[in-house]
């Protein structure tokens, strides 16, 4: 059940839409602040990035910035239920997260790239096929064969990139490290949770 937030609103889902799209506007403007610069000096400095057309070149910028504000959305809407509901699981949840903080802050440097990595397994391996795919179609590109060869070529070599992205992805997964408690935890927690409310 909504509580009432902090000011004298209570708590709506507009103002939860309304918090995730200004996530997602300030994603996007952040994606568009890296991959504009970004974009300028790959085709002052890469021969091959130059040489794209510039249809190509703005895929790459319309990726960066449409990934950084879903991202940023998702981000937002999560941010705003922690903060405007308060009963009982609510509570329970920012119990769980400011221990899961807690013990973040202890990992070192290696234990947290880990174990964020097995926490977002599908987005990195998402994240790696759409890198994989954007890098060979801009090598493609510009090497001199036919569309129906340049459309194979790419094809195999993203099959072969996104099979490599999942096995080591696998082999990430089996590494252990400090954070395998925060992430034990978390999948425990909706378990045992009504536990707690007894």
């Amino acid at each position: 059940m909504p509580a009432r937030s902090r000011g004298s609103h209570s708590a709506s889902p507009h103002s939860q839409y309304s918090a995730a799209v200004a996530g997602g506007m300030r994603g996007a403007l952040s994606g568009a602040a890296i991959s504009g610069p970004t974009i300028y000096l790959l085709h002052r400095n890469v021969a091959g990035f130059r040489g794209l057309s510039l249809p190509v070149k703005t895929l790459f910028g319309v990726m960066a910035v449409s990934a950084s504000g879903v991202w940023s959305a998702d981000r937002a809407g999560l941010r705003w239920d922690r903060e405007h509901y308060s009963d009982r699981a609510a509570q329970l949840g920012r119990q769980y997260a400011s221990r899961d903080e807690r013990d973040w802050a202890e990992l070192s440097s290696g234990d947290k790239a880990l174990t964020w990595a097995k926490d977002n397994k599908f987005g990195v391996v998402a994240g790696s096929w759409l890198a994989s795919m954007g890098g060979i179609f801009a090598y493609i590109h510009s090497q001199p064969m036919s569309f129906s060869q340049k459309l194979v070529q790419t094809r195999v070599w993203a099959q072969g990139f996104t099979l490599a992205s999942l096995l080591a992805m696998a082999a990430i997964t089996q590494i252990p490290t400090e954070g395998d408690k925060i992430l034990r935890r978390r999948e425990e927690a909706g378990e045992h949770s009504w536990r707690d409310f007894m």
